[in-house]
């Protein structure tokens, strides 16, 4: 039966948001309890049918590495140390990328010739792989590290462990994430908008600041997410290049090497938690910058 409008709101037409949000958050309860819970099971069980603790560790032996994050393992620092050692180097690889990726998608987004110019450029080198880069990273940078830029041999630092051939390879990784995104972000602000300012009086500083920047900003934090997910994706395979000695990704490697399979694990479940909450980070700098983002007016 069909009623009129207002006999359709007493009976509850149209349906409220509240039941579907309800939904929603009791799926994402139990995706955070229930199924992970469910994996554990069903890990610890085929590990103690399997009985092959040196291939196939049981959740409690994995969770005993994991609850003694300070302990050295075979002499090559532990798992918090390496990796922090890890984010020191995707940190620097992301900063570099940001600086650069924003300055340039800026540039080429608002003025077409600096576009025209080097997007040529861009599209053939965006393709490559950044790990494609490593051979080339150890033949221009070597073993340098960021001390030794300074002329300190060694600085008895964290730093001494962050050599610049990585930092290449991940600064690679991020830079054209945050490039293309700022620069679709700041060639899509509509022009209307960019000729209203200019019709009020705005110079140039002042409509970059209030119409190009918040227009693009929704794009901007795409671009600063992703390459920050791509630096910490990409850190596991720059921590193979020859002289490394410290990473999680080393260090999970040198254990694969030892067959000590409970490290393994833990190092990749370190990894991945790093980068969930890495995605989450971003996901909330995201809402608070750009609240009004796909609301509609």
């Amino acid at each position: 039966m069909i009623y009129p409008f207002s006999k359709r709101q007493k009976h509850g037409w149209p349906p409220t948001a509240v039941p579907n949000r309800r939904r929603r958050d009791w799926a994402r309860i139990l995706g955070w309890t229930v199924v992970p819970a469910l994996l554990l099971v069903t890990w610890q069980v085929a590990a103690v049918r399997r009985a092959q603790p040196w291939l196939y560790p049981s959740v409690t032996v994995v969770a005993g590495r994991l609850a003694h994050p300070l302990a050295d393992h075979f002499n090559q620092g532990s798992l918090f140390h390496n990796a922090l050692v890890s984010m020191l180097r995707v940190l620097a690889g992301f900063l570099l990328a940001a600086i650069a990726g924003l300055t340039l998608g800026v540039l080429m987004g608002s003025v077409r010739l600096f576009r025209g110019l080097l997007e040529p450029l861009v599209e053939v080198l965006r393709p490559l792989c950044p790990i494609a880069w490593l051979p080339f990273a150890l033949a221009v940078f070597g073993l340098t590290t960021v001390p030794q830029v300074f002329g300190v041999r060694y600085s008895g630092t964290i730093l001494d462990h962050v050599q610049l051939g990585m930092v290449f390879v991940l600064f690679w990784g991020a830079f054209f994430p945050i490039l293309i995104n700022t620069l679709d972000g700041v060639a899509g602000v509509r022009r209307q908008y960019v000729a209203l300012a200019w019709t009020l009086g705005a110079s140039r500083g002042q409509s970059f600041l209030h119409v190009y920047l918040p227009g693009a900003m929704p794009m901007i934090l795409t671009g600063l997410r992703q390459g920050i997910g791509m630096c910490w994706f990409v850190i596991i395979a720059a921590e193979m290049l020859p002289g490394s000695d410290s990473g999680i990704g080393y260090l999970l490697m040198y254990a694969a090497d030892q067959l000590q399979m409970d490290i393994v694990i833990a190092a990749m479940l370190i990894i991945g938690v790093v980068g969930a909450v890495l995605n989450f980070g971003a996901l909330a700098m995201m809402r608070a910058f750009v609240r009004w983002h796909g609301k509609e007016m």
